[in-house]
């Protein structure tokens, strides 16, 4: 006779920030758990990301289309399903911007807000270019080289986001064309024109929230902003 099984009905509802979809959720069991805390422990970030969209896709009881979850999907819909598994808060440590003591803050997942998207990814490069972006998803990520420095990484990135380029006379789908073609197209911009296309990457919605507290060894008020899923644990 089997064993009853339990804890698989999905209990919650949280929202997919770039699609606005709605989903139902159950807390992560012991069987994700223990996928997760080995990836952690193995200390590789690409296997840990693929172990928390696995968990997040394990929760989740409508479809959604993995390939299409961006970074701060990822980042916010892990965080909604922790808080549910483990605990609605989580205490963090913090310096003190005066003086620099380490101080254990509270900070409360349920409140933190869902990422939003307050631009569009339709820049004006010149009279007659204009490039469209996308923000970077999750697989993105994990084609990332870490053997490179931070900032081949950052054009690495850059050059997965760009989509589509058109012209006065045509129209280029970016996917269709090579790495060497797009990073030659990028190596021709001028500053001005490159920084329009940074901003687009520096303005990604992300996980964040402001904290507030005391310093418990000088007194100081500090305001300090989190970001991303490992300022919150």
């Amino acid at each position: 006779m089997a064993l009853p099984r339990l804890n698989e009905t999905p209990k919650y509802e949280l929202i997919v920030p770039s699609s606005e979809q709605k989903v139902r959720f159950r807390p992560y069991l012991v069987k994700e758990e223990k996928v997760l805390m080995m990836a952690m422990e193995s200390k590789d970030q690409k296997q840990a990301l693929n172990a928390v969209v696995d968990t997040i896709l394990a929760c989740v009881s409508e479809d959604i289309n993995k390939s299409k979850l961006n970074v701060f999907d990822i980042e916010y819909m892990f965080l909604m399903i922790r808080s549910k598994s483990v605990g609605e808060s989580s205490e963090v440590t913090i310096k003190c911007t005066e003086c620099g003591h380490t101080n254990s803050v509270i900070i409360h997942l349920d409140d933190i807000p869902v990422p939003k998207i307050e631009h569009d990814g339709n820049i004006e490069i010149s009279d007659e270019i204009s490039l469209t972006m996308e923000y970077p998803v999750w697989t993105d990520m994990l084609e990332m080289d870490d053997t490179k420095s931070e900032t081949e990484q950052t054009f690495d990135l850059i050059a997965a986001c760009m989509r589509v380029l058109t012209t006065k006379d045509d129209r280029y789908e970016l996917r269709d064309e090579s790495k060497e073609e797009i990073q030659n197209f990028i190596d021709s911009l001028s500053t001005n024109q490159f920084d329009k296309i940074r901003e687009f990457i520096e303005r990604m919605p992300r996980l964040e929230k402001e904290v507030k507290f005391i310093c418990e060894s000088c007194g100081e008020e500090n305001v300090v902003m989190l970001r991303g899923l490992d300022d919150f644990f």
